[in-house]
């Protein structure tokens, strides 16, 4: 792709994002989401225009699990949790043990992708 067709796409990006955050009402909450998912869509554009996908495809880790896959979820899972964290109003204790949950999910699906979650089936307690 010439990078002129990349400059203007960025610039078009820019400009209508600027118009959505300066003339269409809506609570700032909303607006920071919607500069997340624009801005977080641009930086995977260029990264696959740039070829860094095709690269980091190359590298699987665990059970032939591609590395690019397992880094884009830990970054969706990261931001899902801090906008909710941020922008969801609930009580502190809630957002402990759903801050908890998904630390303890993300961790096993890890372990499951390098291939430790099977080793814990091997340790006993007892006899």
């Amino acid at each position: 792709m010439p990078l002129v067709t990349v400059v203007i796409t960025l610039c078009v990006v820019g400009l209508l994002l600027w118009l959505v955050n300066r003339y269409i009402p809506m609570q700032g909450q909303i607006k920071a989401i919607l500069n997340g998912v624009v801005v977080i869509a641009v930086v995977l554009w260029l990264m696959k225009i740039v070829g860094l996908f095709e690269n980091l495809s190359q590298f699987h880790i665990g059970h032939d699990m591609p590395l690019v896959t397992v880094l884009v979820t830990l970054c969706v899972v990261g931001l899902l949790l801090w906008l909710v964290n941020r922008y969801i109003p609930m009580q502190g204790q809630i957002k402990g043990i759903l801050n908890g949950v998904v630390v303890i999910v993300v961790v096993l699906w890890l372990l499951k992708i390098f291939g430790l979650f099977d080793y814990i089936y091997q340790f006993r307690v007892g006899h």
